[in-house]
Order: structure tokens, then C-alpha cells, then sequence
């Protein structure tokens, strides 16, 4: 269990040639059920007009504490911007685009998923990968025609009749497999949850900038209306309009891990 002062959030964005520690508002999006992470980074009026950004541009959004920052998005420009244009927003979003803009032709022979994945993922130019070692029978024939990546992944889910999440971290991808959690982090009524509320049947926790909490890590909840440790299922980091940056934490209770 960690504890953490939370005192005076930082911000660290990179963008194409451009580092900004203020000026710019974000909205990050990352959720399990999602292959994408998302961002959104909307430039304040010192910025607008100013700003030239080509597609693909690289680009890192960090938040954090006293200097040390935490990776929340890292990934590509979708929406080029050019200086003196209207527009004061760009959209990013994470390495799984490179999957998505990969296409295979292939015909694999005594092959197993794993075996599948690893040949479409080289040749996207991925080669940092966690993959599932669980094993499963060989197809004789497995034939490929014109499909990306994302498809493929969903084809072998056809063929095996199996359903494995997927999605980077860190600049990992992960099929089958989950970052390793090495801290679970405690949110506890009158200490640091803002709000905490349950529109649709999803916990919606609210907190301060808390950069290092991730989709499918636990956390434990301390809260008069739920108590125990959850699986979260999204989250969200934005800018509120006092400027300051607040993460929203997604929860089910059905998947809660552990209560008192």
C-alpha cells in the first residue's frame, strides 16, 4: 500500500517539437474495455494560432509531483494542425494505430495465436511485447487476406473461440497479460476523494491528479456508500475548469477483490 502527498500536480507535454508545461488543458481516456488510449490537448490563447503539428507527430503527456513524473498517454497526432488555423485542439492517440494501419497477407500453417500475433506484431515494428503463454491447440490453415492487425487479433479470437484483452502500456503491448502492479493505492472518504457516485451502475471515483493509477490495476476504496478493493475499469485524467487536473476512477461493484 503506498502513501503519497498530493500536493502541487505538474505537468510535462511533448508534442511533435513542443514541450509545454502550462497553457494547454488534456483529456486522457483509457479504458480496458477500449483498444485505444486517447487524448485530447487544447491549447489556451497564449498557444492558438501558433502551433504547426504534422500527423503521426510523436507525443508524451506526463503528469506529476516535485519533479517526478508518470507516463499517462504516449502516443501519435491524428489531426495535423497548421499555424494561423481556427483549430485549438489535437487528438492523439496510443501505438495501437500502428496496428491499426498494418496490413497482413499471409496464409500461417500449424500455427498457434501466439505464433499469429508475433509475426503481425514484427511487422508493425513492435517488438516490445508481454503475449499469454497459455496454450492452445495448432490450426493446420490459418489464411490472412488485406486485414490489419486489430483484425487479425479478432480473427484468431474467432478461430479459437477465445477472448483476450489487449492493449499498450508503457509502450508494451499486452495480449492475455496485464502490467505488473507493484503498489495498490488506497482512496479513502475526507482524505482524497473529491466526489464518488454511481450513474449507470459504474463507480465514478473522483480524486486529485493521481498519474500513476492505470485500467485493470486494484485499488481499495475506503467510502461510506462502498468499502473493499476493486479491479478499475477506466480512467480518466482532465482539466476541470478551475485549471486544475483531476483524475475520474471506473469501478464495477460486481468486481470488487476483497471488502471488511
Amino acid at each position: 500500500m503506498e502513501t503519497s502527498e498530493l500536493f502541487y500536480p505538474e505537468t510535462n507535454i511533448n508534442i511533435g517539437g513542443y514541450g509545454f508545461q502550462k497553457g494547454v488543458e488534456i483529456e486522457v481516456f483509457s479504458s480496458k474495455d477500449s483498444y485505444f488510449d486517447w487524448a485530447k490537448v487544447r491549447f489556451t490563447q497564449q498557444f492558438n494560432e501558433k502551433i504547426t503539428l504534422s500527423k503521426k507527430d510523436k507525443a508524451l503527456i506526463q503528469l506529476g509531483y516535485n519533479g517526478v513524473f508518470d507516463e499517462v498517454f504516449e502516443g501519435y497526432v491524428v489531426n495535423p494542425m497548421s499555424e494561423g488555423s481556427y483549430s485549438n485542439e489535437v487528438v492523439l492517440k496510443d501505438d495501437m494505430i500502428r496496428l491499426e494501419e498494418t496490413y497482413i497477407t499471409n496464409t500461417f500453417l500449424d500455427a498457434t495465436p501466439q505464433e499469429i500475433l508475433r509475426f503481425c506484431l514484427n511487422k508493425a515494428g513492435i517488438t516490445n511485447m508481454r503475449i499469454s503463454s497459455k496454450v492452445y491447440q495448432k490450426k493446420k490453415v490459418v489464411p490472412v487476406f488485406r486485414k490489419n492487425v486489430i483484425a487479425v487479433i479478432e480473427e484468431i479470437h474467432s478461430i479459437w473461440k477465445i477472448k483476450e484483452a489487449f492493449f499498450f502500456s508503457g509502450g508494451v503491448f499486452y495480449w492475455g497479460e496485464k502490467p505488473e502492479q507493484k503498489k495498490v493505492y488506497e482512496f479513502e472518504y475526507g482524505v482524497n476523494i473529491i466526489s464518488l457516485e454511481r450513474p449507470g451502475g459504474v463507480w465514478v471515483l473522483e480524486t486529485v491528479s493521481t498519474p500513476f493509477i492505470k485500467h485493470s490495476q486494484k485499488i481499495i476504496v475506503r467510502h461510506p456508500k462502498i468499502s473493499g478493493e476493486f479491479e478499475t475499469k477506466k480512467v480518466v485524467f482532465t482539466t476541470n475548469d478551475a485549471g486544475f487536473i483531476r483524475t475520474y476512477i471506473y469501478f464495477r461493484e460486481g468486481e470488487k477483490c476483497w471488502s471488511r
